[in-house]
């Protein structure tokens, strides 16, 4: 594949952690492409490394042995502060449990990568309210995390992660903690911003209707990958996302 369309390249990565004297293998060897633009899930059990793979891929971590690059840029290569540098400008993380900050309200939260980022204060409230506008959001703006729904927060979190345009959105378990038709409604959302933006997005989930809305389903087990295909649809649709307001992204 052309350099130019891979968003995620890596090759035989392992990380492995130490538990007392001994050394436990999260990943042993994994290979693994995403091009621009793709839709792609990682499923397996729990404790199979779905989540190691993604913090690495997310710069949270750094492997123990191989290769990792994300947006032709070598992880491996970075020193601390251009691995903070990466993370704030190429890569979007949504975490299970959301990680607003309480005190912020909804618009505050999501403008708070671009103020990291040095973007003035009139850019970054446009961009914010446009990114809750398109997450379905907007009128809840000046909420506080306490004063929103678990999906409610949970869009917020997404339209926080796009706030700097990165190469990559990185979701662990995005439906994990929500109900069924919130999930659904999730999904949609996610559906929606890869298809019309081509938003490059990567999910770890154990949850097998995520890949209703996506395009390829890597599976792991015991730390490798164990099949990688193209994802097969489900019988019933995903509902329509929150909005389909023009591109902020």
């Amino acid at each position: 594949m052309d350099a130019n369309r891979i968003a995620v390249q890596a090759e035989n990565l392992h990380k492995s952690y130490v538990l007392g004297a001994s050394a436990v293998g999260a990943l042993r060897g994994v290979d693994l492409t995403v091009a621009k633009g793709e839709f792609v899930v990682i499923m397996g059990p729990s404790g199979c490394g779905k989540t190691t793979l993604l913090n690495l891929m997310g710069a949270l971590d750094l492997p123990s042995r191989g290769a990792l690059l994300v947006d032709a840029v070598d992880l491996t290569s970075l020193s601390d502060d251009r691995l903070a540098d990466l993370r704030r400008d190429r890569i979007g993380y949504v975490f299970q449990f959301f990680n607003l900050i309480p005190t912020l309200t909804a618009l505050e939260n999501v403008e708070i990568p671009m103020q990291f980022k040095g973007v003035s204060r009139r850019e970054r409230r446009e961009r914010a309210l446009a990114l809750l506008e398109r997450v379905g959001l907007k009128d809840r703006a000046d909420h506080k995390p306490s004063e929103l729904s678990g999906g409610e927060q949970q869009r917020v979190a997404i339209a926080r992660a796009l706030a700097n345009r990165p190469a990559l959105v990185l979701l662990d378990e995005p439906t994990g903690d929500l109900d069924t038709a919130t999930g659904k409604q999730i999904l949609a959302l996610l559906g929606d911003l890869n298809a019309r933006e081509g938003v490059t997005i990567v999910i770890a989930t154990h949850d097998p209707t995520v890949s209703a809305v996506a395009s390829r389903v890597v599976r792991l087990r015991d730390g490798r990958i164990e099949s990688d295909s193209a994802a097969v649809p489900m019988a019933s649709p995903v509902p329509t996302p929150p909005s389909a307001s023009p591109n902020p992204a």
